[in-house]
C-alpha cells in the first residue's frame, strides 16, 4: 500500500514538473520574425518578367509554430500594380525556421498600360508589401508585415522595319532585289535576333516571304540590318511592275511576321514576339 502511495506521488510530480515546464514555455513565448532573404528575378524575357522574393520566417520558440498564409502588394513607380495572397498550414519547428518563396510575374504590356512613362526608363523601381500571418501558442494569429525596394529592367521589343530597297538587276524579263530590314534595339543591353519569319507587301509586286534563321547580335541602342534577295518575273506581274521599279517614286509596304529574340543577360529567356509595320521606301539604283 505504502509502495503504491509513493508511486502515485511520483507519478504526479512528474505530472506537475512536466506541466510547470510546458507552462514555463508558453509563458515566455515570443513573436517570430519575418524577414525578406533574398530577391531574384527568376524569369525576363521580351514578353514578361517573374520576380521572386524569399522570406524566411524564424521561429525563436521551444514550441513548434503554424504559418498561416500570406499575403502581398507590389508596387511599381510607388503605385499598387500586382496584388495576391496564399493560405498556408506550414509547420516551423521549435528554435527552427521556415522558407516561403513568393513568385510575382506580370507581362510588360500590362507594365506599359499602367504606368505610360515606364517605357521611356532604363529600369523600373519597385516595393514589395508582405504580411505573414503565423499562428502563435497564447498569442493567437500574429501578423508580421515586411517590406523590401529595388529595380528590375524594362525590356523593349525591338522595332522592325523596311529601310532600303535595292535594285540589283533589271530586264524587260524580270528583275533582282534586295529589301534591307532595319531591326532596331531600344535597350541598354543587346539583343540576339535568333529567327525572323517576314512577310514584305510591296506596292504593285507579289509578296515576299520566308524566314532567317541567322543569329544576329544588335548593340544596345544601336540597329542591325537584314538583307533579303528576292526575284520578280515581269511576265508574271505585267508591266506596271516594271514601271514602278524603274520609276523615281517612293514604294508603300506593310511588313509583318514573327521574331524569336534572345538578349545578352545571363538570365534572359528567349522568346518571340510579333511585328507588324507599314510605310514607304524610296528605290536604290
Amino acid at each position: 500500500m505504502k509502495f503504491m502511495k509513493n508511486s502515485l506521488a511520483l507519478i504526479l510530480i512528474t505530472f506537475f514538473l512536466t506541466n510547470c515546464s510546458q507552462l514555463k514555455e508558453l509563458a515566455d513565448i515570443k513573436k517570430p520574425t519575418v524577414s525578406v532573404d533574398d530577391f531574384r528575378i527568376t524569369g525576363l524575357s521580351i514578353r514578361n518578367v517573374e520576380l521572386t522574393f524569399d522570406i524566411e520566417v524564424d521561429n525563436p520558440n521551444a514550441v513548434a509554430l503554424t504559418l498561416a498564409s500570406y499575403d502581398y502588394d507590389l508596387k511599381i513607380e510607388e503605385n499598387s500594380f500586382v496584388q495576391g495572397s496564399q493560405p498556408l498550414n506550414t509547420t516551423i519547428d521549435a528554435k527552427g525556421n521556415s522558407m516561403i518563396s513568393v513568385p510575382v510575374t506580370f507581362t510588360f504590356r500590362e507594365l506599359y498600360e499602367t504606368f505610360s512613362t515606364i517605357n521611356s526608363k532604363r529600369d523600373a523601381n519597385y516595393s514589395f508589401l508582405a504580411n505573414v500571418a503565423v499562428d502563435v501558442p497564447v498569442l493567437g494569429l500574429v501578423e508580421a508585415p515586411i517590406e523590401k525596394s529595388g529595380s528590375f529592367p524594362v525590356v523593349k521589343a525591338p522595332t522592325i522595319s523596311v529601310s532600303n530597297l535595292s535594285v540589283k538587276d533589271i530586264s524587260f524579263s524580270g528583275a533582282d532585289i534586295e529589301v534591307e530590314l532595319d531591326v532596331s534595339n531600344p535597350n541598354y543591353f543587346g539583343l540576339i535576333l535568333n529567327q525572323l519569319a517576314y512577310n514584305v507587301d510591296l506596292q504593285g509586286l507579289s509578296a515576299i516571304k520566308g524566314e532567317s534563321n541567322t543569329s544576329v547580335e544588335i548593340g544596345e541602342n544601336e540597329t542591325g540590318t537584314i538583307k533579303i534577295p528576292a526575284s520578280f518575273s515581269f511576265s508574271e506581274l505585267g508591266m506596271a511592275a516594271y514601271r514602278a521599279l524603274t520609276s523615281d517614286d517612293p514604294f508603300e509596304y506593310s511588313l509583318s511576321g514573327s521574331a524569336n529574340v534572345g538578349a545578352t543577360l545571363p538570365f534572359f529567356d528567349s522568346s518571340s514576339f510579333n511585328f507588324d509595320k507599314s510605310g514607304s521606301v524610296n528605290i536604290l539604283k
